[in-house]
């Protein structure tokens, strides 16, 4: 099984000054005349660094090579090594407070329709979700939802079991929403169409660690851990949960206090079945739906608290193993079948401090952009759009309330538990 555990803790980036940087020089030093003023506001080809090869990162990189930039892309691992490979990647702005995150979320979902066209790929499915609410919550949860115009419709017994006659609907309690424009993504397909469109545009994944970041009028300045120094026009920071050595405000998964149910999640992958079903089924007792391979992903949510249990490795070990017995276990009470479980990911969210994205510039230069965002599958296809839109100069309403300096960034938010959380 795929503990998760944690790597060696790496060494903060140091962020500021570039003064330090400047003895060194490498590949990517282009030619410095005529590049001040911040990034592309006139439509020019620009030198474009991105840093980190997860979801974001791999989507604004594509949207910038599109748009004919010349992309560098760093990671300090391989694409999609972190969570964006252990992601249960429901696609939804559900429950999302307030109106302008739902508001991003769903026009998230909106643009993944548009990116599979565009790269002819086949990883999102919008197969809808059966979503289980207490029945104390879910006139709340159902009037929330369309006071926002989100496709709902609360759904009989009787009509669970036409939808999805494989799952034993008498072993899940409570009423039923079917929220019919939601869906999953493939997140292995998704990697493998942007990887090679990419490659299409001469785009390839460098391996590097980033040490030193800063930026002036000229260019930005990017040195990695062999020496090496990078003077793109800009830099984006798509480094999820390690966007903390940036010094962005996010969880430090390789803090050395213990795991909570805020910042890590178990997700379990089976064996391939023949067990039919064909939707995201979200409930207080299990979440599960398909993959493109006759796999499932599967959580849940009555152990996740047990993610404080993961202290050390024998620890780690011994509980995945019992999550994993758990699963089995919970899997053939609900689908009438028995469906093996053989990984169990104990997954690290990218989760910014106040639970909000972090998206835009974080120098006077414009240099230096952030894109952090927990959700990053439903906002990958949007976000990497607007991305390359900002630095082309064209600000978006969407990302208003979610820039890096927003006061409110910093603030821990209460985790509050609900059924769906991710």
């Amino acid at each position: 099984m795929d503990a998760g555990r944690r790597s060696h803790r790496p060494d903060p980036v140091d962020v500021g000054s570039v003064a330090d940087v400047h003895g060194h020089r490498g590949y990517g030093v282009g030619d410095r005349r005529n590049r001040e003023g911040g990034c592309a506001v006139d439509g020019q080809q620009r030198n474009i660094c991105v840093i980190g090869a997860g979801v974001l990162g791999l989507t604004a990189a594509r949207e910038l090579a599109a748009r004919g930039h010349e992309v560098t892309l760093l990671d300090a691992e391989a694409p999609f090594a972190r969570a964006s490979h252990r992601s249960f990647a429901w696609i939804n702005a559900n429950n999302k407070p307030p109106h302008a995150y739902h508001r991003l979320n769903a026009a998230g979902m909106a643009e993944h329709d548009r990116l599979q066209d565009e790269l002819g790929g086949g990883w999102f499915h919008r197969s809808g979700c059966l979503l289980i609410v207490p029945e104390d919550a879910v006139a709340d949860r159902e009037a929330r939802l369309r006071a926002e115009n989100y496709p709902v419709e609360r759904i009989p017994r009787a009509d669970l079991e036409r939808l999805e006659p494989t799952v034993d609907w008498s072993a899940v309690d409570g009423e039923a929403l079917h929220l019919p424009s939601e869906g999953y993504l493939d997140a292995d397909l998704f990697a493998a169409g942007l990887l090679n469109d990419l490659a299409a545009h001469g785009v390839t994944v460098q391996q590097g660690r980033v040490t030193h970041l800063a930026s002036d009028a000229v260019s930005a300045h990017v040195l990695l851990d062999d020496g090496v120094e990078l003077t793109p026009d800009a830099v984006v920071v798509a480094t999820g949960a390690a966007s903390h050595l940036f010094g962005l405000p996010v969880a430090d998964l390789e803090a050395p206090e213990e795991p909570t149910e805020r910042t890590h999640s178990f997700l379990g992958l089976t064996a391939p079945t023949d067990v039919p079903l064909g939707r995201v089924v979200i409930s207080e007792r299990i979440n599960v739906r398909p993959r493109h391979d006759g796999r499932l992903w599967v959580q849940l949510p009555g152990v996740e608290h047990r993610v404080r249990e993961a202290c050390d490795d024998d620890a780690m070990d011994a509980l995945l193993d019992e999550v994993r017995h758990l699963m089995e276990i919970e899997l053939e009470e609900v689908l009438g079948a028995p469906v093996p479980v053989p990984t169990v990911y104990l997954s690290g969210r990218s989760l910014p401090t106040d639970g909000f994205p972090l998206v835009g510039f974080t120098d006077d230069a414009h240099r230096i952009y952030a894109l952090v965002a927990h959700s990053g599958m439903t906002l990958s296809a949007l976000l990497g759009r607007l991305v390359a839109e900002e630095i082309g100069g064209a600000p978006s309403d969407l990302l208003a309330s979610f820039r890096p300096g927003r006061p409110a960034a910093a603030e821990p938010v209460p985790s509050t538990p609900f059924v769906g959380r991710q």
